[in-house]
């Protein structure tokens, strides 16, 4: 973790002298998952004695498609030449979803489906180059991470899990405000409780920029 905030903090750092924008975003958010079907066995015990089983099992993995929320964040640019740029983006945005999951008990009741919930932070570092007047395209390295798993099954989501991949941005400079496309796809996925698989993400988004320092 450490490693990531002081490549953000040399990111900040290089061309001091370059002209430079900050502003604060939001947007909307399409984020899916992709994970694995799961199976388990639950015997109640008590006092030595077995009662009755409970399977909780999900047959087909959770796509995901349509974990839209609202996102919270901020972008920064450096401009590198009147042309290209070196760019940030941070973003925040709280997820929930039905997990297909059912139990079922020795009468074979089938339960509710459960609702997932968990907070997704997400860190780019976009290198842009203007192909238009008002456009320009980016593209980076991506770290994302998923925290605050909630689940009223107890079913252990809570591990570490993270998300290394690249953003591929589209933008449009419309005076201060910066309208943007990002598209981010996993490349590797660290979760030590094999949960998630595969990552992927369309954000779309509003900045605006403020000048922090003028071009010399």
């Amino acid at each position: 973790m450490k490693i990531h905030f002081t490549l953000l903090f040399l990111c900040f750092s290089l061309y001091l002298s370059a002209q430079t924008f900050l502003g604060p975003t939001i947007g909307y958010d399409f984020a899916n998952l992709s994970t694995p079907p799961i199976s388990y066995e639950y015997v109640s015990e008590r006092d030595g004695e077995t009662y009755e089983a409970y399977f909780v099992e999900r047959t087909e993995k959770d796509s995901g498609a349509g974990l839209r929320s609202i996102a919270f964040g901020f972008q920064a640019q450096k401009m590198l030449s009147p042309k290209w740029s070196l760019g940030i983006r941070g973003s925040y945005s709280r997820k929930e979803y039905l997990a297909n999951i059912k139990i079922f008990i020795s009468s074979n009741f089938a339960g509710p489906i459960r609702p997932i919930n968990y907070q997704h932070y997400s860190i780019s570092i976009l290198f842009n180059r203007k192909i238009r007047d008002k456009v320009s395209i980016g593209i980076g390295p991506n770290i994302s991470y998923f925290s605050q798993w909630s689940d009223p099954d107890g079913i252990p989501y809570n591990a570490d899990k993270r998300s290394y991949g690249l953003d591929l941005q589209v933008g449009y400079h419309l005076g201060p405000v910066y309208l943007a496309v990002d598209y981010t796809r996993s490349l590797k996925v660290i979760d030590s409780a094999d949960y998630v698989k595969h990552f992927s993400n369309l954000a779309i988004s509003g900045t605006y920029f403020f000048e922090l320092r003028k071009r010399k």
